[in-house]
């Protein structure tokens, strides 16, 4: 468990990401994107939260003014000038609050809340407005008017619920498996009825034999001739059924496929508003265009701000420097969109500085020995490590050691991969190769010992014969031809790497792979052609290994492991002591709570609590994955927040109450939403405690929660 003094430093670090998220939300809003509304309602209800759960009252104080604006703003207020002016100044506080945490002289704030009162009691109708009436926010009147905003009943229709409906096809996939099965018996009863009528019993007289042989005969082909029909029935049965979940198929990733427009037009929003807050001249391109899962999307879309914010922070040289350079004064970032069969690749390219590995060498210096004799490319997978920061300084977007290591997970957790090519002085580009569905994913099937794996396709350069390894000082090493010429990759045994041992030997087949700074070679006992496979994320698998993020199931009954390419590379460079495909230990016993809560920081505060007091814990981020998860593993008790998005806390109780298995689970409310008129209905729904974030006190938490678990 992270100290509390750990976490308030992580609510700093994170706090700039958020004060930019934040800003291009609310500028987007004045562009007309009225959907950012709630989405920056959201984010500083989230903030407001946290701080009062960690006793950092100004941040607090300072969030919930920033959100009774918005909330006078959603209730019908007309925005002004000063509406912005007061937002965009408490964002910008919260940073400078964050940033100065921990110096004698606190920021003084109260010009900045009297802003916040005063937009408020505009949009309230209290008192004067700043410009006249009706006119959009940072508009003059009788100026353009923004794009406009849709409400409510020009919303587009709802969306079929793609979970819903693919549950369903796993259903009816599974039942078709079933008849498969039930198919073969009738194959085996139709032989043995068949061998039946040869093996009659010739017991009796002439006459009773003869008169049993003429009945068992006709009796034996009746029921040959109606097995025949099912049989025939069935297949084509089958076919039709194959037929129709094909087409369901297809339903469903129709469903859950959205193009990649509203995403790259964040993204080129992300790159102004970075280059605007740092005084920089940068020019965004946003290039081509895609098909993706909109849970890919989801997940991508942080990631991809994130890439574009740094390379506008980090990458772009001040302007002086790129005079000196002989560059351009304008630099340029660059996002491409290429769409595959099997991936999408999105890359993030600019024109700066590069990345700095004098700079990492020396960050690097006391953790990693011998930094000073890696190659820039051996530095390049160390930029992705927890907290790493090369910035000399805490600005508005860097400098906080929160970055590459969220962007690779993110990435990672969707069987995607992050590609680094960095020249100094020239630029830096970042490639993100991510799966187009997460209904299922074309991969190439491996064995290796005991082990039948699979490795994404989109990870796979080539495949070579290994003739002699090449041996080196550094270890085995390969031959591979690629567009620059041909060049040595390391070589590893995959069988060495899963626990098994052995060594690259002559005649082995070895699947080059890319990882975050090139390539590398795996040794094989055979493959197969690419096939696209339904997966089973690993976190659903009662065993796991770290190097294992899915599982396949195969027509045979048995499952390709499909391997997560990074971690394998950094296991074959440094492998630990233990097999990472080792059996599982015998579970733990402990009490089961489930915390649901959307705010990262507080969640991580709650979790830490339980674990402490001995629970083991899971986490889920909103009211439908809480449910989910509810449904999937039954918990001893449920930590819950009221206001989250898809599905609040209020409808998750709901829903858990009706169903026999978890009606009587029970749950803990804690919420800074206002409690009169929520809490006579949680009650109703059977909620044992309702605690307030706002008085947050951890001893009560701990002593109501351990004695649920008891009870």
């Amino acid at each position: 468990m992270r100290s509390r003094a750990d976490l308030v430093a992580a609510f700093h670090r994170a706090m700039p990401d958020r004060v930019a998220e934040a800003t291009d939300l609310w500028l987007g809003y004045e562009q007309g994107h009225g959907g950012n509304l709630p989405v920056l309602r959201r984010l500083l209800h989230t903030l407001k939260g946290e701080a009062h759960m960690l006793e950092l009252l100004p941040w607090g104080d300072l969030a919930e003014l920033a959100e009774s604006v918005i909330d006078a703003l959603r209730g019908g207020g007309r925005p002004t000038q000063l509406t912005g002016d007061s937002l965009l100044g408490a964002l910008e506080a919260l940073g400078i609050l964050s940033a100065s945490a921990g110096e004698d002289a606190a920021p003084d704030l109260e010009g900045v809340r009297e802003t916040l009162r005063a937009a408020r009691a505009a949009l309230l109708g209290e008192g004067p407005s700043a410009e006249e009436p009706g006119s959009p926010p940072g508009r003059a009147a009788g100026s353009a008017a923004p794009p406009p905003v849709l409400d409510a009943a020009a919303a587009p229709p709802p969306v079929l619920d793609a979970g819903a409906v693919g549950a369903l096809s796993r259903e009816l996939q599974r039942l078709h498996g079933e008849r498969e099965v039930l198919q073969r018996r009738l194959r085996e009863a139709q032989r043995m009825l068949r061998a039946l009528l040869v093996e009659i019993d010739p017991r009796g007289s002439a006459d009773q034999v003869a008169e049993r042989i003429t009945k068992t005969l006709g009796y034996g082909a009746e029921i040959e001739r109606a097995l025949g029909a099912v049989r025939a029935d069935w297949s084509s049965n089958d076919f039709a059924v194959g037929r129709a979940l094909g087409e369901l198929d297809e339903v469903v990733r129709a469903a859950s496929v959205v193009r990649t427009e509203r995403l790259l037009n964040q993204v080129s929003l992300a790159a102004r508003s970075a280059a605007r807050m740092l005084g920089k001249d940068v020019e965004a391109r946003v290039e081509g265009t895609g098909l993706l899962d909109a849970r890919v999307e989801r997940r991508l879309e942080p990631a991809l701000l994130h890439l574009v914010r740094n390379a506008v922070d980090h990458g772009i040289e001040p302007a002086d420097v790129r005079a000196r350079r002989g560059k351009p004064a304008r630099g340029t970032v660059a996002v491409t969109v290429a769409q595959t069969d099997a991936s999408v690749r999105v890359e993030v390219k600019d024109d700066g500085g590069g990345v700095d590995f004098a700079r990492l060498r020396e960050v690097l210096a006391p953790s990693v020995p011998d930094v000073a004799s890696l190659d820039d490319a051996e530095l390049i997978p160390y930029l992705f490590a927890h907290g790493l920061t090369t910035s000399r300084s805490v600005g508005a977007i860097s400098g906080r050691g929160v970055g590459l290591d969220v962007v690779a997970r993110e990435i990672g957790a969707l069987g995607g991969q992050v590609r680094v090519d960095s020249r100094p002085g020239l630029g830096t580009t970042m490639l993100l190769v991510l799966p187009t569905s997460l209904h299922g994913e074309e991969v190439v099937p491996v064995s290796s010992g005991r082990f039948r794996c699979a490795v994404p396709t989109h990870a796979v350069h080539s495949v070579v014969l290994l003739e002699e390894p090449l041996h080196t000082p550094e270890g085995p090493r390969v031959r591979v031809t690629g567009e620059p010429g041909a060049e040595l990759v390391p070589l590893f045994s995959l069988a060495t790497v899963l626990g098994d041992g052995g060594q690259p030997a002559p005649g082995d087949a070895a699947l080059v792979l890319h990882h975050a700074a090139g390539l590398f070679a795996v040794s094989v006992d055979g493959y197969e052609n690419p096939r696209l496979v339904s997966l089973v994320r690993s976190e659903e698998l009662p065993v796991t290994s770290p190097l294992v993020r899915a599982v396949a199931p195969t027509a045979d009954g048995e499952a390709l492991l499909l391997l997560d390419v990074e971690r394998v590379f950094a296991w074959a460079r440094q492998p630990p002591r233990e097999a990472p495909l080792a059996a599982a230990a015998e579970p733990t016993r402990e009490p089961l709570a489930l915390v649901v809560e959307d705010a990262p920081v507080a969640r991580e505060l709650l979790c830490g609590i339980l674990r402490s007091i001995g629970l083991r814990v899971e986490e889920a981020s909103d009211g439908r994955e809480g449910l989910a998860r509810a449904r999937a593993t039954p918990p001893d008790v449920v930590l819950t927040d009221l206001e989250m998005p898809y599905m609040s806390g209020l409808e998750m109780v709901a829903e858990l109450r009706r169903s026999p298995a978890l009606a009587r689970v029970p749950v803990v409310v804690l919420t800074t939403a206002a409690q009169e008129q929520s809490e006579a209905a949680l009650r109703g729904l059977g909620v044992r405690a309702v605690l307030s974030k706002q008085r947050f006190v951890e001893e009560e938490l701990r002593r109501i929660v351990a004695s649920l678990v008891r009870g």
